[in-house]
């Protein structure tokens, strides 16, 4: 505090205010200035600006919080100067002159600005710290603006020549107060970033602070991460020399801005994601380039490192840097770019990373600190300083530009408008001459000025640096500011405020320009990362539709800068402004250094002696008179007599001064010195001062007594209390005591009385007891009396009983004799009776069979005949009921074409007078037909209302009303109907549209009845106005069970989550549970509800006022295809009108005559006849030929020629050129799409498949082999003359005849009589001439197609030319692009969630889940997609899989997603699922969202629907990437899932899915049913890689394991990392194989195995592989793994695994006849390989395969001549050739292929020789007996590695060249070092072409390489199906070569 104090109060040195300078001149100011600077008093005043001089050292105790304190509320001049007081004082003239306000700081670099920039910030921030603690607010605002100064100076700062913290950027921060004086937000604005300083700097200067301090103070595991080492590696930061400085501590700074970050809300994924873009850039300048076919990168590890960082494919950033692309004639053609070019793109892409960098950490700066609407703000810019070096470039330009505009903007504020104020006041007051700058400005920024100039020549494509420069010294020469060099060189120069610049031109283009091509901006784009796709998400590429036209709009840097730097001074200008000038005292940064010279230059150019001047002698502080006395009213005395606000100031500034020396009176204001209004505020300070202790006093003495009084009143009220309750007490007491008294007195008696009643109670009991003894002993007694005489009786009745039964029994043995007797004579009796019976039956039966059958016979005859009568009878009422219907309808047309005359009859005539403008009265013209009017008419209204009489707008845009109509004709009958036209459409209602609306709903609650509140009941809801009505039925007079008035209701809650679909309105006396269909219904009811709840007075009559909606309409027709609307005169309808369109007619009729005029003028003028177009509505205009889609073909009438007028929003369709008849409308927006013509479409519609028709000079290429091609003529019949030829294709003689039946539509305007082709049928015969009738043919011929999809309609279009066709796509196109995308709610609520998650906002992301069903679980169907898709069918090959639109896909895909638990495999559910989205990409999207949705707000996380949905969405993540927004929204779904659900099976999948979404790559196949297995189980596949010898692995493997990625760990698996040569993945079946791409996914590779596989096994498609040659005879497809490029094949030990690879493929080569050797040298060849497999040759060994030793391919054809290379040349055997097919002459040979029928005899042939080989390689076997495996294998080898080109790879390709210089079939050799050009079988090549001149090399179509030799004059043409192979094998030998050149290990 003493220091604090010693500081304020030690004397000043010279003056501190050099206002009040006696001696006024530029060497007094600078000795004051230099006096001070010496005594450590670096800030001066010049009135209210304060000069400041960088004192390059730490002014102890000078900016501590006791100095801030104490400039606190004090004015200008009562401390000595400081910074500090020009903050405070801008703080407080917020609240003085209800302003904002601003700081300029200005200076030269060096002079100090960011540190003062620094310390009002500080000061700022302690102020609103106070204030927020004094009313409680949260300061945090203010430390994150605090904190945003070490982000922006670490990103945006560095150490130049001039200055260790030098912006290299500008900023303007406003502080955005509130009332209180509490920051409550702000906001940065930079400027004009310098990004060439990331890529280069001058020497003793350094980069961006930012790089130096990762690398220097970033942790060890952030280094390791970004794979930074020391900062002399990196050539961005040591190419300048200077890398650390004492004064600048990295290490801090790093901590610094991670503090800061934090602070900034910036997760760790967000800081960890821009920390590896810095450390991308830094590898990416480490990025060397060489040439080698054009520019390559020469360290591939580097690259790999800085794609990583990015997120990017390593390949696909090589081919950016390192290749341009443009767009011809659709096709993109890639150049190589050289080494220098090469560089510009890595320079371009580290500057635009790291600019979008530091635009995205000021955006999130701004997030972070964004403000609210408030009270006013304060503005502190800190620009950069002028600058002057040895070498200025365009950054410095634009830098000095931007200084004299602020030094104009200070001119004005001082000189310009403060000298014409006092002139305009009538001031007495002498003009100050001061330095304009105005002329110097105009140089730059007038019309045709200097950035004029460089802006029109940056546009020029051909424009340059030396052209530009040429144009400025043409137009400026003259200019006193602008200055020519006197020696020719690339410099021009300008007088600026602060002395003579020269600037540098090279690269001011460039700069300018601000180019970026699209191949890195598509690259960047593709990144993985969110955080770099951000960066460049709103960045457009130039190569889209209508690119040259952007580019001439684009704007340049210095507009953008210029356009900015205007929106500054705007600012600017509405701020009261405060300057800071900083002086720089030396130009060597040393402290206590003072340099007179530099210091007067920078006096002199700042004008600081006339702004002393004008300061001392002017009047800085103005007031107008009412404000100056309402300010300053305390000091006014109430003797102030004059009521005039001037008078009562000129008598208080008279008291205060009355020599009028510092004040002075204008016409409307008071003029003040500063040090009298600094008098005048102090005075007034103690006044109010006073006045405020006087107030405080009487409200202090009333607060005092009202609190006396307060207390007594408190006092007697607790002594009343405590009186009550002392005698409460006592009577409490008293109380308890006679209830005590009362209880015992009460007991006593009880007990007595209970003693009493108690031997009452014994006495009974013992009387009851004796009773019942005497009971029980008295009937004991008569028991057992009654028992006795029962014994009795029952020994008498045994007796009785037994003398009976003895009786019984003799008789019944005397009976049974009897009656067996009996029975014997019965039974012989019956069987003779049986006997005779038997015979009678068998009798009758036969008879009554009989009578059965002819019984039977006699009813079906009458059945039949009553069935036939009936059928009869019913035949004759059918036909007598079509016959009356026939007559009915033939009536009922008659009557309808009677009124269809009477239409067209008066339709000119009705038109002609409805569109003219002298009389647009119908009811004249009409007006006996309207007398006419029957008054009984089919239909009256018994209760018509005002509604029904018809409502218009001014223009006629809008027509509603009542009207009856009928659709169809006569045969339907007449129905009223409420109609709108609005937007050029008709819609018709059953009723008037009062309701906002309506609908069925489910209600439970509210109602009339105690049931209706249980039980659920179905209403329908009809919301008017604010009352919402449910009634029992949707019919008219429906009793209405209930009204809610919705403005009266508490609240309306969405409770799906509940019940779903469902919402409660809560009113006072009860709540009301409604459930809707499906959600998107209830959000419909849910949002309309709320809308009229918050909506006011006004609000809700624009919704009561709101059209009709079309999706409650009954019908609606566009107005676009009605082709005349007329007046009808039918009796009974006097006032009726017909609409006619091309395929209805719709009868009308209005209640009055008034209203058919009405709508026949509100109809009419939309009528196509009148449409008229201006030349600017036309963007093209033609015949086309049209053909709807949908429709089924029907001869002549599917395609029509019409009249098509394109338009910025639709494509109309007119019958003629005259535009009378207009036929419909296509009305374009962005779904609707346009398919571009190709050939493949031509040949389609023009021929059938085996026909090709020549039509004038255009010829398609006829089919199979030329030489067995026929030419046949047709005609088209006997009078016609159009004749051609048709080309067509012979078949195999073994194949029949083609037999085609055809029917082709024929073209409307053909002159061909028949409307149809006839069928003509196609034959060969024997050398005959074919003729054919082809009639439409020809007319057919030369049409291309395009295809517009539109939301109702699709067309096929047609056009004769190829170009129009063209023209018409682009044109379509064009306008569909310029239409604004359509959102769906979903993709709205997604933006809503995005927005809600990057801000934190955890409670309003649950409320948008809880309000809005659509982004949550349904058990409901989708209706429609969630995305929107584009229209149309879905065209190409996908037809054939059964798929119709997208949107139809969409909502199968949904529907199956609901069942998905039902399926007991759902392997094929998820393989369909993924196959469409395959198919039909934009589908992925859609079915990501789909199944976010059904994953979202689930109850029981691990149900198994829920599972198996996260299953599905697995399988997705694996396979697809979304788009980026889509990419996004599943990650937070993802995230939030997880931490909602913890410790599920759900959150497993979704943590699997995640990871898998950072590693998914694209595919082109679907996963295989293994890799879905896999996926559902949460785990790695297995793949199975085979090599030579029949050896496999398998290998661990994921969706996205590339094949690099295997081929690293096999070589580190087999230890082959130190080996000679390269290794590849193959895809192998039999001898078919191809290389695999190191970028592909072997997952996606075993996929398409598996679906070759199948079509293998299938055998439908089989051969079509095979012809591809995709197939070798069936054999299934491995994974192998072999050598691909032969480095070195020399150095390869014998006793290594490469050794074995090499041998194994080298014999490959040899079977395959792809090495030069002759018939000797191969059966030897063959011999060794023998001996090598199977050891000594053994009696019967015989060779069963001979393809597995020797090319069988070579016997089928005789070598011309054998070449020897090692081995003498041996005649051959008589018996090796005997009977063989080279003993057959070529001519014979050739007559046997032709006559042949079939193989057979060929095969024989070749059978005899493989038989004759196969024995000469078994004797040259014999002869190696002994010979080891190892011994045969070297003897192999060293044969093999006698070839001097060993380890070439040999392609057979057909060349074409036109000098002829080579055979047409050649072998293509490419090794190591060059490619070559051999004959087949020839070991010397014809010609070499080492890579270093080869300049390039590709194939422009397919099956065609071309390589361009330097110093060759024509290019190497080859036909060749390899050609990806050979550009694949000679790239990865380029690669190679670029490696080896720079020693750096790949």
């Amino acid at each position: 505090m003493a220091e604090t104090v010693k500081i304020l109060q030690a004397p000043q040195a010279g003056l501190s205010d050099m206002a009040k300078l006696q001696d006024l001149n530029v060497e007094s100011i600078l000795e004051n200035i230099r006096q001070r600077f010496e005594a450590d008093q670096i800030y001066t005043y010049i009135g209210s600006i304060l000069a400041a001089v960088n004192p390059y050292k730490t002014i102890p105790n000078l900016y501590d919080f006791e100095v801030m304190e104490a400039y606190d509320k004090r004015h200008i001049g009562d401390l000595p100067p400081h910074i500090y007081a020009i903050a405070n004082d801008a703080y407080y003239s917020m609240w003085k002159q209800t302003a904002n306000q601003c700081v300029l700081i200005s200076g030269e670099s060096g002079a100090g600005k960011t540190e003062s920039t620094k310390f009002i910030l500080n000061y700022l921030s302690k102020m609103s710290q106070a204030s927020a603690v004094e009313t409680g607010n949260d300061v945090s605002v203010e430390k994150c603006i605090l904190q945003s100064s070490p982000i922006l100076e670490a990103f945006g700062n560095a150490k130049t020549v001039y200055n260790n913290n030098s912006s290299r950027f500008g900023k303007f921060i406003q502080l955005a107060f509130s009332s209180r004086g509490v920051i409550e937000g702000g906001k940065v604005q930079d400027y004009l970033l310098e990004k060439n300083r990331v890529v280069g700097q001058n020497p003793g200067e350094r980069n961006y602070h930012i790089f130096y301090a990762l690398i220097l103070g970033a942790p060890d595991e952030m280094k390791q991460k970004l794979g930074l080492g020391a900062p002399e590696k990196y050539k961005y930061i040591n190419q300048s020399g200077c890398i650390k400085d004492p004064n600048i501590n990295d290490q801090q700074i790093y901590s610094d801005v991670n503090e800061a970050l934090k602070d900034m809300k910036l997760n760790d994924e967000q800081v960890s994601d821009m920390f590896e873009l810095l450390g991308a850039i830094l590898h990416i300048g480490n990025l060397d380039f060489i040439t080698a076919g054009g520019a390559q990168v020469s360290s591939m590890s580097v690259l790999k490192q800085a794609a990583d960082l990015l997120s990017v494919d390593e390949y696909q950033l090589a081919n950016a840097l390192t290749e341009k692309t443009r767009l011809l004639r659709g096709e993109l053609i890639s150049t190589p770019l050289d080494e220098h070019q090469a560089r510009d793109s890595r320079d371009s892409l580290a500057m635009n990373l790291y600019a979008r960098c530091f635009h995205w950490i000021i955006s999130r700066i701004n997030v972070r600190i964004r403000t609210k609407p408030t009270f006013h703000s304060v503005g502190v810019l800190d620009i950069f300083g002028f600058e002057n070096f040895e070498v200025n470039r365009f950054e410095q330009f634009n830098i000095n530009f931007a200084n004299e505009k602020l030094q104009e903007y200070f001119n004005k504020h001082i000189f310009s408008l403060e000298q014409h104020e006092y002139n305009a006041e009538g001031l007495d007051w002498v003009d100050i001459d001061w330095q304009d700058n105005g002329e110097c400005l105009d140089l730059i920024v007038r019309k045709l000025g200097l950035l004029s100039l460089i802006d029109e020549e940056s546009r020029f494509p051909k424009g340059t640096d030396g052209t530009m420069l040429d144009k400025l010294h043409s137009n400026h020469a003259k200019n006193g500011f602008y200055i020519k060099p006197r020696v020719n060189n690339s410099k021009f120069g300008i007088k600026h405020y602060a002395g003579d610049v020269f600037y540098e031109t090279t690269g001011f283009l460039e700069k300018n320009r601000d180019t970026f091509r699209d191949e890195m901006l598509t690259t960047i784009k593709e990144s993985r990362s969110d955080f770099i796709y951000d960066l460049f998400e709103d960045m457009q590429e130039s190569s889209q539709p209508n690119a040259a036209k952007k580019n001439r709009k684009k704007p340049t840097v210095s507009s953008q800068f210029q356009e900015s730097l205007h929106s500054l001074m705007s600012t600017l200008s509405a701020c009261n402004p405060y300057f800071v000038r900083c002086i720089k005292p030396n130009s060597t940064k040393a402290p206590n250094a003072f340099e007179k010279t530099l210091t007067l230059n920078q006096l002199r150019y700042s004008g600081m002696l006339e702004t002393v001047k004008i300061r001392r002698a002017g009047f800085p502080v103005r007031r107008l008179f009412d404000d100056f006395v309402r300010r300053y009213r305390p000091l006014l005395g109430k003797d102030t007599q004059s009521s005039h606000s001037q008078h009562k100031c000129i008598s208080l500034l008279s008291s205060y001064e009355s020599t009028n020396q510092k004040w002075q009176i204008g016409r409307t204001k008071v003029f003040l010195k500063e040090d009298l209004e600094i008098k005048l505020e102090r005075d007034r300070a103690e006044r109010v001062e006073t006045l405020v202790t006087k107030a405080k006093a009487c409200f202090k003495g009333y607060r005092a007594r009202k609190a006396y009084k307060a207390t007594v009143a408190k006092i007697v009220f607790v002594q009343k209390y405590c009186r009550m309750y002392r005698q409460r007490r006592r009577f409490l007491n008293l109380k308890d005591a006679t209830i005590t008294l009362q209880r015992y007195e009460r007991g006593r008696k009880a007990r007595q009385l209970f003693h009493v009643m108690m031997e009452e109670r014994r006495m009974e009991e013992e009387r009851k007891r004796e009773e019942q003894r005497r009971r029980a002993e008295e009937e004991q007694r008569e028991l057992e009396r009654l028992k006795a005489e029962a014994k009795l009786r029952e020994l008498e009745e045994l007796q009785a009983k037994l003398e009976e039964d003895a009786r019984i029994k003799a008789e019944e043995e005397a009976a049974k004799k009897k009656r067996e007797e009996e029975e014997r004579q019965r039974v012989l009796e019956k069987a003779k009776a049986i006997e005779a019976a038997k015979r009678l039956e068998e009798e009758q039966a036969k008879i009554r069979a009989e009578e059965e059958r002819l019984k039977l016979e006699n009813e079906l005859r009458i059945r039949r005949e009553e069935e036939a009568l009936r059928l009869e009878k019913e035949e004759a009422e059918r036909l007598v009921e079509e016959k009356r219907l026939e007559e009915e309808v033939r009536r009922r047309e008659e009557e309808l074409a009677y009124a269809m005359q009477q239409v067209m009859t008066h339709f000119d005539d009705s038109i002609a007078q409805l569109n003219s403008p002298s009389d647009l009265n119908l009811d004249k013209y009409y007006g006996d037909m309207f007398e006419e009017a029957d008054q009984d008419s089919e239909y009256q209204d018994d209760d018509p209302d005002e509604d029904s009489v018809s409502r218009k707008s001014d223009d006629l845009q809008y027509w509603e009303g009542y009207l009856n109509m009928k659709c169809g004709g006569m045969v339907n009958t007449w129905k009223k109907r409420y109609c709108v036209l609005r937007d050029e459409t008709l819609m018709w209602f059953r009723a008037k549209q009062e309701a906002l609306k309506s609908g069925w709903l489910m209600k439970k609650g509210g109602g009339t009845s105690t049931l209706s509140r249980r039980n659920w009941r179905k209403r329908f809801f009809v919301l008017k106005g604010i009352e919402l009505a449910y009634y029992e039925s949707d019919s008219d007079g429906a009793p209405c069970k209930g009204i809610i008035n919705i403005k009266q209701t508490k609240d309306i809650l969405d409770s799906s989550f509940g019940r779903e679909s469902s919402l409660d309105i809560i009113t006072d006396k009860r709540t009301y549970h409604i459930v809707a269909d499906n959600a998107d219904d209830l959000s419909e009811w849910f949002s309309i509800l709320m809308r009229v709840k918050n909506a006011n007075e006004y609000e809700l009559k624009q919704m009561q006022d709101e059209d009709a909606n079309p999706k409650n309409a009954i019908g609606t027709l566009d107005v676009a295809v009605i082709d005349s609307v007329v007046p009808v005169h039918l009796q009974t309808k006097p006032n009726a009108f017909a609409i006619i369109t091309a395929e209805r007619v719709f009868n009308m009729s209005a209640d009055s005559p008034e209203d058919m005029n009405g709508w026949l003028k509100a109809l009419t003028q939309y009528h196509k006849g009148q449409r008229t177009y201006s030349k600017e509505e036309i963007l093209m205009s033609g015949w086309l030929t049209k053909e709807n889609t949908g429709t089924i073909s029907r001869p002549g009438i599917t395609r029509k020629k019409r009249y098509f007028i394109l338009t910025s929003h639709s494509l109309d369709i007119y019958k003629s050129v005259d535009l009378q008849h207009k036929l419909g409308a296509i009305a374009l927006n962005r779904l609707c799409s346009v398919t571009v013509p190709d050939d493949k479409m031509f040949k389609e519609i023009d021929y059938p498949p085996e026909l090709v028709i020549m039509n004038g000079n255009r010829r398609s290429p006829p089919s199979g082999n030329p030489e067995t091609n026929r030419r046949s003529s047709f005609s088209f019949g006997r009078k016609s003359s159009i004749s051609g030829l048709a080309t067509l294709s012979r078949p195999r003689s073994n194949s029949r005849p083609y037999v085609r039946d055809y029917d082709l539509p024929l073209p409307t305007n053909s002159p061909v009589a028949s409307p149809t082709m006839r069928r003509r049928k196609l034959s060969w015969g024997k050398k005959s001439k074919i003729k054919m009738d082809l009639r439409t043919a020809m007319f057919q011929g030369g049409t291309w197609k395009f295809t517009i999809h539109s939301r109702r309609y699709s067309y096929n279009l047609f056009t004769p030319s190829n170009d129009e066709a063209w023209k018409w796509t682009y044109a379509i196109q064009e306008v569909i692009d310029s239409k604004p995308p359509i959102e769906t709610p979903s993709q709205i609520l997604i933006k809503e969630l995005r927005e809600a998650s990057l801000n934190g906002y955890n409670d309003e992301i649950d409320k948008i889940y809880k309000l809005n069903p659509i982004l949550r679980n349904v058990p409901y169907m989708l209706k429609s997609p969630l995305l929107p898709l584009p229209y149309g069918q879905i065209m190409s090959s996908n037809l054939d899989k059964g798929y119709t639109t997208l949107q139809d896909e969409a909502v199968k895909i949904f529907n199956v997603l609901q069942g998905s638990e039902q399926l007991p495999d759902p392997m094929p559910v998820i393989q369909g699922i993924l196959q469409t989205c395959q198919d039909l990409k934009p589908l992925q999207d859609e079915v990501y969202c789909q199944l976010v949705k059904q994953t979202t707000w689930v109850k029981d996380a691990d149900n198994l629907n829920n599972l198996r949905n996260w299953q599905i969405l697995c399988c997705m993540c694996c396979t697809f990437i979304p788009s980026r927004s889509i990419l996004r929204y599943v990650r937070f779904h993802i995230k939030r899932q997880v931490e909602l659900s913890p410790k599920t099976q759900m959150a497993a999948y979704a943590g699997y899915a995640l990871e898998a979404l950072k590693r998914t790559r694209t595919r082109e196949f679907v996963p295989s049913r293994d890799e879905i297995i896999a996926i559902l189980g949460r785990r790695d596949m297995n793949a199975t890689v085979f090599c030579h010898g029949g050896g496999s692995c398998q290998i661990s493997i994921n969706s996205s394991t590339t094949a690099g990625q295997v081929i690293h760990t096999l070589v580190k698996g087999m230890n082959l990392d130190s080996c000679y040569n390269r290794f590849s993945l193959y895809e192998k079946s039999g001898l078919v194989e191809k290389a695999i791409d190191d970028r592909s996914v072997v997952a996606d590779i075993l996929a398409k195995f598996e679906s070759l596989n199948a079509q293998n096994d299938d055998g439908n498609k089989d051969s079509r592989f095979r012809a591809r040659g995709l197939s070798d005879r069936g054999k299934p497809w491995q994974l192998f793994f072999k050598l691909f490029c032969f480095l070195d094949t020399q150095s390869v030990k014998p006793d290594s695994i490469e050794y074995s690879f090499l041998f194994e493929q080298a014999h490959e080569e040899v079977i395959r006849g792809k090495f030069p050797a002759t018939d000797e040298q191969l059966i030897h060849l063959s011999a060794l390989r023998m001996q090598f497999d199977k050891g000594d040759y053994v009696h019967g060994d015989w060779i069963n395969d001979l393809t597995e030793v020797y090319p069988v391919d070579r016997l089928k054809v005789k070598p011309k001549e054998d070449n020897d290379f090692g081995f003498q040349q041996r005649d051959r055997k008589d018996t090796f050739i005997s009977g063989t097919l080279r003993g057959i002459g070529e001519k014979t040979l050739k007559r046997l292929q032709k006559s042949a029928s079939d193989d057979n005899i060929l095969e024989s042939v070749y059978r005899d020789d493989v038989s004759a080989t196969i024995t000469a390689i078994i004797d040259k076997w014999r002869t190696l007996k002994g010979t080891s495996a190892e011994r045969a294998q070297n003897i192999y080898m060293s044969f093999m590695r006698s070839w001097k080109y060993f380890g070439s790879r040999l392609f057979e390709v057909e060349c074409h060249d036109g000098r002829q210089a080579y055979p047409k079939s050649i072998w293509l050799s490419v090794n190591k070092s060059m490619v070559a050009v051999h004959k087949i079988n020839d070991p010397n090549p014809l010609d070499e072409f080492p890579y270093e001149k080869i300049l390039s090399f590709g194939a422009p179509i397919p099956n065609e390489y071309k390589i361009i030799v330097e110093g060759r004059r024509s290019e190497l043409t080859f036909d060749t199906t390899e050609v990806f192979e050979i550009a694949k094998l000679m790239k990865a030998y380029i690669n190679e070569i670029v490696k080896k050149r720079n020693m750096i290990p790949a």
